[in-house]
């Protein structure tokens, strides 16, 4: 499968840009009161604008100047990459809804086998690892993590 990098990236950036310049009023709510200071959507907005401009550039290099990468998309080389999306989007899931420790312990040896390790002592290390990440940041930093229920 063929695919014109600029334009594609272009549209798709574009795209993305403009649906959370949209959102951004819901998902930054402004200060209760007015300290004189710049609103915490300024930077968001600048950004947002900014990628919708060069998408734009993007758009217009392709179309009008004809300047355009066209990239080969190999399934079967790229089917690692897929999968690992895949289970990293199914360890997001699963966290939501059982918690960390759970879906650690569903996701990543799923990810480890799909990646080719069969050796059980890595299992077990990157297991143990992840627990102790999980004592870490609810001991230490202080930080919760979702416990099961996504509580």
């Amino acid at each position: 499968m063929n695919i014109r990098t600029n334009l594609f990236a272009g549209i798709f950036f574009a795209i993305l840009s403009l649906f959370l310049i949209f959102i951004i009023p819901s998902q930054i709510q402004l200060p209760a009161f007015d300290n004189g200071g710049p609103s915490p959507r300024l930077i968001p907005y600048m950004v947002l604008i900014g990628i919708f401009i060069s998408s734009i550039s993007l758009i217009f290099q392709s179309l009008i100047f004809k300047k355009e990468k066209l990239f080969y998309y190999d399934l079967k080389k790229e089917k690692a990459g897929i999968i690992s999306l895949l289970i990293i989007s199914l360890f997001g899931i699963l966290m939501i809804k059982f918690g960390f420790l759970i879906a650690i312990f569903i996701a990543l040896p799923i990810m480890i086998f799909s990646l080719g390790e069969r050796k059980i002592h890595v299992y077990i290390i990157d297991l143990i690892l992840s627990v102790g990440i999980y004592f870490l940041f609810i001991k230490i930093f202080n930080i919760s993590l979702p416990i099961f229920g996504g509580m």
